[in-house]
């Protein structure tokens, strides 16, 4: 398996880590800080125009993980709170409407509170959401148990619950 694409920006100490393959292009990074975040911008993080809290907070907000940070070799995720499987979030699955070439992060590890979307809340936990793009608009069935074996749809998994 090919090990993803991360990104490094660094200011003394304090680097940000950019997963590009798991980025939904949600751009909360763009609206909570637009002097930093400039996705025409090369480099397209600029991580002199903020203090270091002001990174850290808006890192926390982003919905699919794909920023994190490193202090002093602290690593914010400091896996204490790894998971061997994931929180059942439903037994039952969620119908959406998905919008044609829409990026999602469906939640994998089951705690985050937009479910069946990830928040971040896997953080630390040794998960990641699925990150996929819709094609074509459709109505899916997105599964809440987490026990799919065609994530992030629901295949009837719930009913062996």
């Amino acid at each position: 398996m090919e090990k993803e694409k991360t990104l490094k920006y660094k200011k003394g100490d304090f680097t940000i880590y950019w997963k590009p393959s798991s980025c939904i292009h949600a751009a909360e990074c763009v609206k909570a800080l637009p002097n930093v975040y400039d996705p025409k911008g090369r480099p397209w993080i600029s991580v002199d125009n903020a203090n270091t809290e002001e990174l850290k907070a808006q890192i926390a907000l982003c919905p699919s993980g794909a920023l994190s940070h490193n202090m002093n070799e602290d690593n914010i995720s400091l896996n204490k709170n790894i998971m061997d499987k994931p929180k059942i979030a439903g037994t039952a699955p969620q119908k959406k409407e998905l919008i044609e070439g829409k990026n999602y992060a469906w939640c994998t590890c089951g705690i985050s509170i937009k479910q069946p979307w990830c928040d971040g809340s896997h953080k630390g936990t040794g998960f990641s959401p699925k990150v996929f793009k819709v094609e074509e608009a459709k109505t899916a069935y997105m599964c809440m148990c987490k026990q799919t074996k065609n994530p992030p749809f629901c295949d009837g998994s719930h009913s062996s619950l």
